[in-house]
């Protein structure tokens, strides 16, 4: 195993931990200022920390949470069970689209709260805030999605400077005149030539 596998083996494993962290955190916040009063909502992918409105606004989390850690087990099985079985390094790609899909999604749901707040007609300014979390699934998916394409076997090189020391990528090789015709292995069928003119 390359070193280029091995290392994109361990990113495998810190974009996996990355990921179910990041759905520990808060994905987004939303904040009023209301007579003085500070309102507040936090929510994380699971679950929501806080909701100073009291159901006034029908937030929730953004719900993320299953699909990443789907996410982070398939990564962290296929590069335990890359070591045994080559083919299952596949599955760190499938694992870091998934993770891709997922910080996607997160991020348009952000985006989609944020124009759905700016249109509530309200006497103060709503502040939409994205969380740590998301961007830490962000970061996760960059490194995911890095750390599977290190992962996969490249096909090598065929020919080319490796093969030949100083060469320019040529490789001729030759049969000596007087060697016998034992050294060169037979191609298609043998073909009679008869002298010409007899």
């Amino acid at each position: 195993m390359t070193t280029r596998r091995v290392l994109g083996a361990v990113l495998v494993f810190v974009a996996a931990g990355l990921a179910v962290a990041a759905t520990f955190l808060t994905a987004y916040s939303v904040q009023v200022v209301v007579s003085g009063r500070t309102l507040r909502f936090e929510a994380t992918s699971w679950v929501v920390e806080r909701d100073d409105f009291r159901e006034v606004l029908m937030l929730a989390p953004l719900e993320f949470g299953e699909p990443v850690v789907g996410a982070a087990l398939v990564m962290a099985l296929a590069a335990v069970l890359a070591f045994r079985v080559p083919a299952f390094r596949v599955g760190s790609l499938l694992g870091a689209g998934l993770l891709a899909g997922a910080a996607w999604s997160a991020v348009g749901r952000v985006q989609g709260l944020v124009g759905e707040l700016e249109g509530i007609e309200s006497p103060v300014p709503i502040a939409v805030e994205q969380g740590d979390g998301v961007t830490m699934l962000i970061v996760a998916a960059g490194v995911g999605v890095i750390s599977a394409v290190l992962h996969q076997e490249l096909p090598r090189r065929v020919g080319g400077d490796d093969d030949v020391e100083g060469g320019d990528g040529v490789v001729i090789h030759q049969i000596d005149d007087d060697g016998d015709d034992a050294e060169t292995p037979p191609y298609g069928y043998p073909v009679i030539v008869e002298p010409k003119g007899g």
